[in-house]
């Protein structure tokens, strides 16, 4: 990072399909999302909805200029994280649960992109509620439209509250047994997640350059953590 190259730019998630979407820039946090800013969609002159974006001067294009029109859209790490752990016990029971959360940070869905846009090898639609928001959000299905992977069109808050596990166990005491204390335990991981993210999961990374996070937050379908259910016995001889 020099002054005559002030900006350092992140991995392309799609060679060919979509710009690099994150930057390294003095007084920027690792991990800020850089492009276009949508604008919604309007008809052109066909009388078909396209996507439109600002430009530089705050007017709207569909045409945007790549080396003036990019803006910074946000960044991929929370502003805040929480962590909440418990155990109660109450004579031969005992309960544990922990929970975490994160707020403030963005996500780009390049999943729900590809599913949207008719580009690259997949030249058709896949998401069911894109004919429902031609004309909202959507552009008309083969107009003359750009669309940008790097546009906050995509970028959506990644806010979420996570139950990750939660334990419940009673322990039988040797007196009653006449032979060990046997306790036994029941337990769920990833219980639930609320959040308002449209993708997997809103906390997953599924992208990255050399374990370095400069292009943390770039969603191309994380494989999502599993719910499961633990059933265990332990005896104390």
């Amino acid at each position: 990072m020099t002054a005559s190259d002030p900006i350092i730019y992140g991995q392309t998630p799609s060679p060919g399909t979509v710009d690099p979407c994150t930057i390294i820039k003095e007084g920027e946090a690792i991990g800020t999302f850089y492009g276009f800013k949508w604008a919604g969609v309007e008809k052109n002159d066909k009388g078909e909805y396209v996507d439109m974006y600002y430009t530089a001067d705050g007017n709207k294009t569909a045409d945007p200029d790549a080396s003036k029109d990019r803006f910074i859209l946000g960044h991929s790490n929370p502003d805040v994280t929480l962590g909440w752990n418990n155990t109660i016990t109450y004579k031969n029971w005992d309960f544990n649960v922990f929970c975490n959360a994160a707020f403030g940070a963005k996500r780009l869905n390049m999943v729900r992109f590809a599913m949207n846009s008719m580009v690259g090898a997949s030249m058709f639609v896949t998401d069911k509620d894109y004919f429902s928001n031609i004309g909202i959000t959507m552009p008309t299905p083969g107009a003359e439209n750009k669309t940008y992977g790097n546009s906050d069109k995509w970028l959506e808050n990644a806010d979420y509250f996570r139950c990750e596990n939660i334990s419940v166990a009673y322990t039988f005491p040797r007196s009653v047994t006449k032979l060990a204390d046997i306790r036994l335990s029941l337990s769920a991981q990833n219980l639930f997640t609320i959040t308002g993210y449209k993708g997997i999961d809103p906390a997953g990374a599924s992208f990255g350059e050399k374990n370095i996070d400069r292009d943390n937050g770039l969603d191309m379908g994380a494989y999502p953590n599993p719910r499961t259910i633990t059933m265990g016995v332990r005896v104390t001889f």
